[in-house]
């Protein structure tokens, strides 16, 4: 997922961002077609790399995919998804698990069908001891049958254990790397930890990067009409048999560009893998690129004479 710069236009920042979570949540599904991953925890290896930010825009992505999702907020020394998401709660994680009040009680929907909202009071004692507890296991299990999706927003891992503790008990968990933010080393610390307490570390989500891939994204519905309308099949068709009669090379150039795709120049920066990732579909090259590559890959045809039946046809 790739956060853009603030130079953009905003509209087309809150489409890029939906449009990478969209890919994040077909990644996920892709790389667990036989086991099914669908409880989630999110972590980074410092603060501020951005994962409350992922975790509610994962959410919704799943939510608008017509599958239930119920978010948790895990990181209860510095509660920060009841504001992104715009709700609050009038109890939370503690309470459930008291016994004062039921699961389905104590989550809140919000603003998005389909997502739900589990928070966490203030100030919890020992959050990963009431992670590690058999209560807070047999919570899991209820989220899990409840729910499609169950999303947990965790604390840094070189801060707290919490992540890594939860992370056992669940199907996978994600670390949000910030670009140009952490250092090597921390990074590589974070990702050993969760291994050495048997977490399923599925993958890093880059975030925070800035890459050109939306530009090409828009530009393509942008002009994809104004390109239809400057080349019709009448102009591709007179311009290619005109050109190419007299050296009767028409044939030549016609098959060696259905051969031999034409590469378009390739964005400057590529895509990051968690990022989303825009698959853009090549303008079409010019006259002479396809004069140009006729002559690169197809030897010259030789001299006919009389005319083939297929030059014959083209003339006509």
């Amino acid at each position: 997922m790739a956060l853009f710069s603030s130079k953009k236009d905003p509209s087309e920042v809150a489409q890029s961002v939906v449009n990478a979570a969209k890919t994040l949540l077909a990644n996920i599904r892709f790389m667990s077609v036989d086991n099914p991953i669908r409880t989630i925890a999110l972590t980074s290896s410092v603060p501020n790399e951005g994962k409350t930010f992922i975790s509610c825009n994962l959410a919704s992505a799943i939510a608008t995919s017509n599958k239930t999702v119920l978010i948790v907020e895990c990181d209860m020394r510095r509660r920060s998804v009841a504001n992104a998401l715009g709700v609050h709660a009038q109890c939370g994680l503690y309470t459930v698990l008291s016994g004062q009040k039921e699961l389905g009680q104590a989550a809140v929907r919000t603003q998005t069908p389909n997502l739900h909202f589990l928070d966490a009071e203030p100030h919890i004692p020992n959050p990963s001891d009431i992670i590690g507890s058999r209560h807070f296991g047999r919570l899991l299990n209820l989220m899990h049958n409840t729910y499609d999706y169950v999303i947990f927003d965790t604390p840094p891992v070189g801060a707290f254990v919490d992540a890594a503790v939860l992370g056992a008990q669940i199907d996978a968990v994600f670390m949000v790397v910030r670009e140009n933010y952490v250092s090597r080393s921390e990074l590589l610390e974070a990702a050993e930890q969760l291994r050495h307490s048997n977490c399923n570390l599925a993958g890093v989500i880059m975030n925070h990067c800035e890459h050109r891939s939306s530009e090409h994204y828009y530009d393509y519905y942008k002009n994809k009409r104004d390109r239809m309308d400057r080349v019709t099949p009448s102009t591709m068709s007179s311009s290619r048999v005109g050109t190419d009669r007299a050296s009767g090379s028409a044939v030549a150039a016609s098959s060696a560009s259905a051969a031999v795709p034409l590469r378009p120049d390739r964005p400057r920066s590529a895509p990051v893998e968690s990022e989303v990732f825009h698959r853009l579909a090549p303008d079409a090259g010019t006259e002479a690129d396809i004069s140009r590559h006729a002559r690169v890959e197809q030897p010259k045809a030789p001299q006919i004479d009389p005319p083939s039946r297929h030059a014959r046809v083209l003339d006509a």
